[in-house]
């Protein structure tokens, strides 16, 4: 298991640097926040970049070790010229999504992070003409509470993973619905563990391959 703190959440040095001394990484949504983490004493290594932007300086930050997910077919020929024969990671939208309303739903027709699910045949395309090792796959489905909806949405994106022979951690990018208001579901981990986790031995039987599991939170 290996889990990420959405820095985004919030960017505080002094939390920062406690969730990092208890073992998390972080994941940065801007080349800003990867900055702002290694300020804060975070190594580059533990710090992974899943933008819409491309950062302008990415190659400056992944010479110093920082990770990169690609989250467009644009991205991963970008990250290509720079690094041919280099390690990436990749965003899918799997087409489905879990929120409790339309804004917090980000996986499925209506949502534009990611690659979408059926442009896979073009990312292994890239990924041969650049000569890329994809390790890591990504997504990114919402603040849902659902379940059904995480194991559905993780079964989705692990297929996608069986299909990239080197990928070898999977992140679903769940968010975690805390209920606020009156009326509103907060998310039940319990419920929904043992159903994902279903889902990734299923993958390691019938691939035969190991695979890590990841998470972020605070979003």
């Amino acid at each position: 298991l290996n889990v990420r703190y959405a820095m985004k959440a919030c960017p505080s040095a002094a939390i920062v640097r406690i969730l990092n001394r208890l073992g998390l990484h972080i994941d940065a949504s801007s080349d800003f926040e990867a900055h702002r983490a290694m300020q804060a004493g975070v190594p580059a290594e533990h710090i992974q970049i899943t933008a819409q932007q491309l950062p302008a300086d990415l190659e400056e930050l992944v010479q110093q070790g920082v990770l990169f997910n690609a989250c467009s077919l644009a991205q991963l020929r970008r990250f290509g010229r720079l690094f041919k024969g280099g390690e990436v990671g990749v965003r899918f939208n799997p087409g489905l999504g879990s929120g409790h309303i339309n804004r917090t739903n980000v996986g499925g027709p209506s949502a534009s992070f990611g690659i979408w699910h059926e442009y896979l045949d073009q990312v292994l395309e890239i990924q041969r003409q650049y000569e890329l090792n994809i390790t890591r796959l990504h997504s990114h489905i919402g603040s849902g509470s659902d379940p059904e909806v995480w194991q559905r949405c993780a079964r989705l994106t692990l297929d996608i993973a069986a299909q990239v022979p080197n990928a070898h951690t999977v992140n679903p990018g769940p968010g975690y619905m805390v209920g606020c208001m009156a009326g509103e579901t907060s998310t039940e981990l319990q419920p929904g563990g043992p159903r994902v986790g279903a889902q990734v031995e299923r993958v390691q039987r019938e691939r035969v391959r190991s695979v890590r599991w990841g998470m972020e939170s605070g979003q």
